[in-house]
């Protein structure tokens, strides 16, 4: 339902809603002089507007001369700095060229949707740092996971810890594997003497690297006069090392560790052998 309601200031008529009114308690801002008003408190009846009207057609000078006085429709904003005034966006004339539509609160609505715009931003930029730091810790929380054994070797010191976490996350801890930095030296075999069949094999394990390594296992193959294998066996690290080596402490860098095995050879010829080191 559309009301008719004019400024007490400049007496310039306009229309406005029931919706527009109860905006922010009936206040309003004439587009012709600025003036804040009650436009509840200024209502004019639908035959005062008439009788206006009927006015207007018979002084049709003067009429003109007050509408090109008049203020333009749009022309009403929201007072600044009072907040509860409505500002009118929208307007429409009347039969009677003076009245005119206030526009709704363009400007207060603005600000809102400003607002709204920038606290959504705002709560947006914070999901996605949220988002950035938790996919950082989950990366450094993986490549610790993952790089634990070379960890535990370069930081020493934070080995028990890695060692606590993975008991509860069923992994382990396990010294590294370099192949080319394990090295045998001063071999030697030798049958014995006193029990025929039986040949002795000494050698010398040495980590040539910069950090400790795990112990690796040994191959020793026996060959015939000819060089060919007759016999191959893989000695653990329990089976060749020495009785209370602990082994999960491995070879220290430039450590040596002597080995001595006895071997049966059950009858058969051997004149020679080969021994490696593999993991």
């Amino acid at each position: 339902m559309r009301v008719i309601t004019h400024c007490p200031a400049c007496q310039t008529q306009f229309f406005a809603t029931e919706e527009q009114l109860n905006q922010h308690g009936g206040k309003v801002r004439c587009g012709q002089c600025m003036q804040v008003f009650d436009a509840r408190a200024q209502l004019v009846s639908i035959s005062d507007s008439t009788e206006s009207s009927a006015d207007t057609d018979t002084n049709a000078e003067a009429d003109a001369s007050a509408i090109s006085s008049a203020a333009p429709a749009e022309m009403l904003t929201q007072p600044e700095p009072p907040a509860n005034a409505i500002e009118i966006a929208d307007t429409e004339t009347t039969t009677d060229t003076t009245i005119q539509q206030p526009a709704y609160l363009g400007d207060a609505v603005k600000k809102n949707r400003f607002r709204s715009v920038h606290a959504g931003n705002k709560s947006r930029a914070w999901q996605w740092a949220l988002a950035s730091l938790l996919m950082i810790l989950f990366a450094a929380i993986q490549s610790v996971y993952f790089l634990r054994d070379e960890i535990a070797i370069y930081y020493p010191k934070v080995k028990p810890y890695l060692v606590q976490a993975c008991q509860k996350l069923s992994c382990s801890i396990n010294l590294p594997e370099k192949i080319e930095s394990i090295a045998i030296d001063d071999s030697d075999m030798q049958e014995d003497a006193d029990h025929p069949g039986l040949v002795r094999f000494a050698s010398t394990l040495i980590n040539g690297g910069n950090h400790v390594l795990a112990y690796p296992n040994l191959e020793l193959t026996l060959t015939d006069v000819e060089d060919k294998p007759v016999l191959r066996r893989i000695f653990k690290p329990n089976e060749y090392l020495p009785a209370g080596t602990n082994i999960a402490d491995g070879i220290q860098a430039g450590e040596e560790t002597r080995i001595k095995l006895a071997i049966t050879t059950n009858g058969i010829a051997v004149a020679g052998y080969r021994v490696f080191v593999t993991y």
